[in-house]
């Protein structure tokens, strides 16, 4: 058996990483940040703009999912394909984190939205989900 040590690191010296959610209040307001985003060069975005955006996208299009989105039967609509692109630069470089890199959240919100009668847990689960959610300055 082949035992490894980690090496010791001083408390405090690593910076941690704090998700930013974001879940869209309705499709209106999604739609409304992708188009706000659309306007805009992806790579001059702020964070917060960028996570709204890519967050509205997984609200939109729970079906995408952002592992793969060059290949040509990804699903991914070319004016979307952008967005991942940007995602992925972005998580390479250490500023997204997989909890925003896979908005899980804002996916299963905009499912959830378009069920017409959620579930008592459902609908306190969406509740929950909004309480934690960034709110976007613009749009």
């Amino acid at each position: 058996m082949n035992l490894f040590l980690a090496r010791c690191i001083q408390p405090g010296s690593l910076e941690i990483m704090k998700s930013v959610i974001y879940i869209p209040k309705s499709v209106k307001d999604a739609g409304t940040h992708i188009r706000y985003a659309l306007a805009c060069p992806l790579d001059k975005m702020p964070k917060s703009s960028f996570i709204c955006a890519w967050s509205s996208i997984a609200y939109l299009f729970p079906g995408l999912h952002p592992d793969g989105f060059e290949e040509a039967d990804s699903g991914w609509p070319r004016v979307l394909k952008p967005f991942a692109a940007e995602a992925w630069r972005r998580a390479e470089a250490g500023e997204l984190d997989d909890a925003e890199i896979y908005p899980s959240d804002a996916q299963w919100s905009g499912l959830c939205d378009q069920i017409k009668n959620p579930t008592p847990d459902e609908s306190r689960r969406r509740r929950e989900l909004a309480a934690l959610s960034l709110e976007c300055d613009h749009g």
